[in-house]
């Protein structure tokens, strides 16, 4: 039918239905065909409530699709946080791996030198057995061969006495050469200059002047106690661990500096002025800057601190054995080493590492390899003395 048709059956049942009564209504057969324009109107009614469950889904998933989108952007999130912290992780851990492999290194290297210097020590005091029990075997025979001559008569008691004077004198050579015993050389000297004057002989006056003229040198030569600077290098060995490192933060300003400061400050005499002093008063005791002319050293770890305390006493040690062995540009480099870790590491205004400090100073001016007098002048004219006996170029003469 025609959209025009339509419209007009529509108004036509429309102006019927008004006219209708009730009695007409309910007069009309039941089963009468409804016209086609009840139908149309009945089908948008249809529609609506069809419409209205689709709108309300609608509704409630667009919600629901927002938090799906939430949770899929929370779940990207963590995921990527977790991958950051995973890639911080592994490359803290390679860091990690790589300090202790030069750590390890160190210490192997420290271990190294530490058996080396021990070695070295080791030795030099093998050394220093052996010359002791060299010099007590020295002494016996000494007294031994002073007993025979107490027994000994006439000229040959005489050539015991020579022999005994230049075994004396050969002792004290070998003991300023070796060992560098000013004091025992001297001593030695003496000894011999003793027992010419026993001889009675006025031939060996001249040998007399030339020995008195040695052991002149020796006593104007300064007097060097190696043996003690080394004790006072171990001393200062066991001192160390007792040193304070340096602290892990810096350590504030006095209360009284702070007061001071802020009294030199007049007060401002307007209220803005005041407010601002207060303000600016409260910023400066939470921030505060500090100039430095020298750079702060960083503080070290406890391991950090364990392997400089064990190079400290390397360093000692070798300085020792330096020493020993008069190497003087070792003994100092090894001292000048330990005083720089002192400096940088630790606290140089306590007493203690000022105490240490002043010691190592006062060892880095030791002559570790002085000039020694010459003293064999004695020794040499004595040989050719009683080599000369011994041709019988001059006879030996003992007054009475």
């Amino acid at each position: 039918m025609p959209a025009a048709g339509r419209a007009a059956t529509k108004r036509n049942v429309r102006v019927s239905s008004e006219n209708k009564t009730p009695s007409n209504a309910a007069a009309e057969p039941a089963n009468l065909p409804a016209p086609e324009s009840t139908a149309a109107e009945q089908k948008p009614a249809d529609k609506q409530p069809a419409d209205k469950p689709k709108a309300a889904k609608q509704a409630a998933a667009t919600p629901a699709r927002r938090a799906g989108w939430w949770w899929l952007l929370l779940v990207l999130i963590l995921l990527g946080v977790l991958a950051a912290a995973g890639w911080f992780a592994q490359r803290l851990h390679q860091q990690m791996l790589t300090d202790m492999a030069v750590l390890r290194d160190r210490i192997a290297s420290t271990q190294d030198q530490e058996r080396r210097q021990q070695q070295d020590i080791a030795q030099l005091q093998q050394q220093l057995q052996t010359q002791q029990q060299s010099y007590q075997q020295l002494q016996q025979q000494l007294q031994h061969n002073s007993d025979r001559l107490a027994q000994l008569p006439g000229a040959e008691r005489q050539d015991w006495l020579l022999a005994e004077a230049e075994y004396l004198l050969r002792l004290a050579n070998q003991r300023l050469q070796l060992e560098r015993d000013w004091n025992g050389a001297l001593s030695l000297l003496q000894a011999a200059d003793a027992v010419l004057v026993e001889t009675r002989n006025p031939g060996l006056t001249r040998i007399r002047e030339t020995l008195a003229q040695d052991m002149l040198a020796l006593r104007q030569a300064p007097a060097l106690d190696a043996t003690g600077a080394v004790l006072r290098l171990q001393a200062l060995q066991q001192q160390l661990p007792q040193l304070p490192w340096l602290p892990d933060r810096l350590l504030p300003d006095s209360g009284a500096d702070l007061l001071a400061g802020e009294a030199q400050q007049p007060l401002p005499d307007s209220w803005y002025g005041q407010l601002w002093h207060k303000i600016t008063t409260a910023l400066t005791g939470l921030v505060r800057i500090r100039e430095r002319a020298d750079a702060v050293a960083t503080p070290l770890t406890p391991d950090q601190q364990y392997y400089l305390q064990q190079n400290m006493n390397l360093m000692l040690e070798q300085a020792q054995a330096a020493l020993l062995r008069e190497q003087a540009d070792l003994y100092g480099h090894s001292l000048q080493r330990v005083l720089n870790w002192l400096q940088q590491y630790l606290l140089i205004e306590d007493d203690r590492t000022r105490a240490v400090q002043q010691s190592l100073q006062e060892l880095q001016d030791w002559p570790v390899a002085p000039e020694r007098p010459d003293i064999s002048r004695s020794l040499l004219q004595l040989q050719q003395w009683v080599e000369q006996q011994r041709r019988g170029m001059a006879p030996v003469e003992e007054s009475a």
